[in-house]
């Protein structure tokens, strides 16, 4: 017996969304400008997942990209960058050792490795 409950997707406008009145974006162009991931993450961290209305807007898919995906990117992208630097210093393989992470006195080491 469980049952799932969402809110609605409103127009920005807080007007129910409408073919007709044609209030809210086109969802293909959104998801090809963002990409799903980023329609799929602001719609689970909105308002609709508690069972309240949500006003759809192209700037919140926008922010995920920009407040989430981007700095997610930025950090791999400077660890692949690392990475190569670090072994193209040498005859050098980069290979995470668990013993050395584990040893770290680094307090987000820690709190990273934490069970």
């Amino acid at each position: 017996n469980n049952f799932v409950v969402n809110g609605l997707v409103l127009a920005a406008d807080g007007k129910k969304m409408s073919k007709r009145l044609k209030n809210y974006p086109d969802p293909q162009e959104i998801v090809e400008a963002y990409g799903a991931d980023a329609v799929r993450m602001y719609l689970c961290n909105s308002p609709v997942v508690r069972a309240e209305p949500l006003r759809f807007k192209e700037e919140g898919v926008r922010d995920v990209v920009k407040d989430v995906f981007l700095p997610w990117y930025n950090v791999y992208r400077f660890f692949v960058q690392e990475t190569f630097r670090f072994e193209g210093s040498g005859d050098k393989r980069f290979t995470p050792s668990p013993d050395c992470i584990k040893a770290s006195s680094n307090v987000m080491d820690r709190w990273i490795n934490a069970e």
